[in-house]
C-alpha cells in the first residue's frame, strides 16, 4: 500500500468516530462513494517570513470558492530545556553532567477564520505541537529523541473534515515526505533580474545602466538566486507540483516578458502557477492575514487566479504520490 494512502477500513473507522455507521461508511469507501482523501500541501520557501499573506490568501480563496481548508500550523518551540549542573567534573576539560527538565507543552488551539453563511466554504486554523521530545531516550549524540506523533494525531482528526490541509511548519525550506502529498515552491523576489549588473564609473556619468536580459536569462537567474535551497543537502528527490512567485515591489517588465520567464521555468520542470506583487517587506512579519482580511472579497480576489491554477495542479497529480 502506498504511503499516506488510507484503506477503505481506515476511512470507515474515521467516519464512525464522527457518528456515522461503520458498515455504511465501509460500503461507501469500497464502492468509491466516499469522499477522496484531502490534499496535504506543504509550501517550500527559503525565507518564509514575508510569504504568510500569500499562503493565507490562497487558502482564503479556496474557502471563498466553497472548499473546506485547514491551516495546520506548528506551534512555537515551547519545549524549553532547563539545564542544571549536577556534581563536578572529574577531570580538567570535561564538562559537568547535566539533567534535563521538560517544560509543560502548550495546549492546541483552533479558530475559525472564515465560515460561509450559505455554503460549505470553511477556513480553520489549528495550532499545535508537531513533535514530542523524550529526554529519557537519548540519541547516539546525546540529544533527546523526537517523534511526530502529535502531528500524526492532528492529521488523523482532520482527514475526513477538510478538502485541503495546508501545513505551516516553523521552517519552510525542508520537504515533508512523511505527511505532505504535494509540495509547491513559493519564490520571493526582492529585485527582479531584468538587466545584468551595473557598473559604477568615475566622472559625471556615474552608474552605467545594465544590459537587458532575455526572459530565458532572467529565469535562469531566478532559479539560481531564489530556488538554490532546493538543490542543497541532503539532495533527496522530491516531486514539485509548481512554483508561485511573490515580488516585493513593482515588476519592471510586462506580461509578455513574464510569459517568457514562465515558459523557461516550465521547460526546466518548474510548473509556473502565477505571480503576485506586494509592497516591499509586507507587514506584519511571519503572520497570517487578519481574519477581517480573509473575509474581505477584495483582498481574496487578488489570490483567486493563483489558487485556481494551484487547485487544478493538485487535482491532476497521481494518487498517492508524495
Amino acid at each position: 500500500m502506498p504511503k499516506n494512502q488510507s484503506t477503505a477500513a481506515q476511512s470507515a473507522r474515521r467516519a464512525s468516530r464522527n457518528g456515522n455507521k461503520y458498515t455504511e461508511a465501509l460500503r461507501r469507501a469500497r464502492t468509491g462513494d466516499a469522499p477522496h482523501a484531502p490534499h496535504v500541501l506543504r509550501f517550500l520557501a527559503e525565507r518564509s517570513g514575508n510569504l504568510y499573506h500569500l499562503a493565507g490568501g490562497i487558502a482564503a480563496a479556496w474557502a471563498h470558492s466553497g472548499q473546506r481548508v485547514l491551516l495546520l500550523e506548528e506551534a512555537e518551540d515551547y519545549w524549553r530545556w532547563t539545564m542544571s549542573g549536577v556534581g563536578r567534573s572529574r577531570s580538567r576539560g570535561r564538562g559537568r553532567r547535566k539533567e534535563i527538565e521538560l517544560a509543560t507543552p502548550p495546549e492546541p488551539t483552533t479558530s475559525t477564520l472564515r465560515a460561509s453563511p450559505d455554503g460549505p466554504g470553511l477556513l480553520t486554523r489549528h495550532t499545535c505541537m508537531w513533535e514530542a521530545r523524550h529526554p529519557a531516550q537519548e540519541s547516539d549524540r546525546g540529544f533527546p529523541r523526537t517523534d511526530r506523533s502529535p502531528l500524526t494525531a492532528a492529521m488523523a482528526d482532520a482527514l475526513d473534515a477538510y478538502d485541503v490541509i495546508v501545513l505551516l511548519p516553523r521552517y519552510w525550506s525542508y520537504p515533508d515526505r512523511e505527511t505532505a502529498t504535494a509540495h509547491v515552491v513559493l519564490g520571493e523576489v526582492d529585485t527582479f533580474p531584468h538587466t545584468d549588473c551595473r557598473t559604477a564609473l568615475p566622472g559625471p556619468r556615474g552608474e552605467e545602466k545594465g544590459v537587458p536580459l532575455s526572459p530565458e536569462q532572467s529565469a535562469a537567474v531566478l532559479r539560481e538566486r531564489c530556488l538554490g535551497f532546493l538543490f542543497g543537502f541532503p539532495h533527496l528527490p522530491i516531486h514539485l507540483d509548481g512554483v508561485i512567485w511573490q515580488s516585493n515591489g513593482e515588476l519592471p517588465v510586462d506580461t509578455d516578458y513574464l510569459a517568457g520567464v514562465d515558459r523557461d521555468m516550465n521547460r526546466a520542470g518548474l510548473r509556473p502557477l502565477g505571480w503576485t506583487v506586494t509592497g516591499r517587506l509586507p507587514a506584519p512579519h511571519k503572520q497570517l492575514p487578519e481574519p477581517d482580511q480573509l473575509k474581505d472579497p477584495a483582498f481574496v480576489q487578488r489570490y483567486q487566479p493563483i489558487a485556481g491554477r494551484l487547485r487544478t495542479a493538485l487535482d491532476a497529480r497521481p494518487a498517492g504520490r508524495n
